[in-house]
């Protein structure tokens, strides 16, 4: 038996191994470029829901694996039906072998982008989860305090993540998750100015404005609702992030704060501006934003 006909069963694992090595090769480079994220090396425990999603997630690339197998099994073994019955003594390399192998390059390139692109959208988007979480865990703990938590509130604006009502007033509490450059110290400080969080290495200006929007659309639908101005707040959290605030932070109506530790607890001072049975009628018509499941 010639050699040639195992042409391709080398041409499949050869797709698979440069295959293996571009995807390991833009781990490495990732993870010797990549940003950590902000609650790196953080003790959390357990958040709501994780070994759920973590069990999901492992049954969703079954569940794609398993796709995969069904969809090529055929294709692929046809192609070794095919390899066996060419006389590659006949085959020679000319412009239309050329054009096949240009159009692989490109298919190759097409699908290496869609897999970096995905897997930074993935990256961000646990990283958004997990810090949505551990600020819901620590607000919780605001309920020992007599205040009243709620996360994902329906807007008229989009969800705002967490409302509190607190006696002193109601915070509309937008999370935002910013990966840290490697490194201690300095790294892991942001600055407030206001308007704006200036972190080591870029600029952050749209997380303030979301803030903004969300406590005025809160303001107003508590003033339609039950016909009182009350004090709505705007607040952003940034877990895992060293906060410096400057002269015109201080002066902003929007507080940014960490979650971690008691980073939380300004939310439940005992000034009260808004009585046990304002906060109750204030929760109440906040829970009817949420949709009702029919039986």
């Amino acid at each position: 038996m010639k050699w040639q006909v195992f042409i391709g069963h080398f041409v499949f694992v050869a797709s698979v191994l440069f295959t293996g090595v571009v995807v390991i090769g833009f781990k490495l480079l990732r993870q010797y470029q990549r940003r950590r994220s902000p609650l790196h090396g953080k003790q959390i425990g357990h958040v709501p829901g994780q070994q759920l999603l973590d069990r999901i997630e492992k049954a969703s690339e079954g569940v794609g694996y398993g796709v995969d197998v069904m969809t090529l099994a055929l294709p692929l073994l046809f192609l070794v039906w095919a390899t066996l019955r060419i006389d590659w003594t006949n085959v020679r390399f000319g412009v239309a072998e050329l054009i096949f192998v240009a159009g692989w390059l490109i298919f190759f390139g097409y699908g290496f982008w869609q897999y970096q692109r995905h897997a930074k959208q993935r990256e961000q988007a646990r990283d958004g989860l997990l810090a949505e979480r551990v600020t819901g865990m620590q607000l919780n703990r605001l309920v020992a305090q007599g205040c009243v938590v709620l996360h994902d509130l329906p807007s008229e604006v989009g969800n705002i993540d967490h409302v509190v009502v607190s006696p002193q007033a109601v915070f509309a509490i937008e999370t935002k998750s910013f990966r840290k450059p490697k490194g201690d110290g300095e790294n892991h400080r942001v600055r407030f100015d206001g308007r704006a969080l200036h972190f080591p290495d870029f600029t952050n200006v749209e997380a303030v404005p979301q803030a903004e929007r969300g406590a005025q659309w809160l303001a107003r639908f508590l003033r339609e609702k039950l016909g009182s101005d009350f004090p709505v707040i705007p607040a952003l959290s940034l877990p895992g992030w060293y906060i410096e605030r400057t002269e015109q932070a201080k002066a902003s109506p929007v507080r940014v704060f960490t979650p971690m530790g008691r980073g939380a607890d300004f939310m439940a001072y005992p000034t009260e501006r808004i009585d046990a049975n304002q906060r109750a009628l204030i929760a109440q018509s906040l829970a009817l934003r949420y949709p009702e499941i029919k039986e």
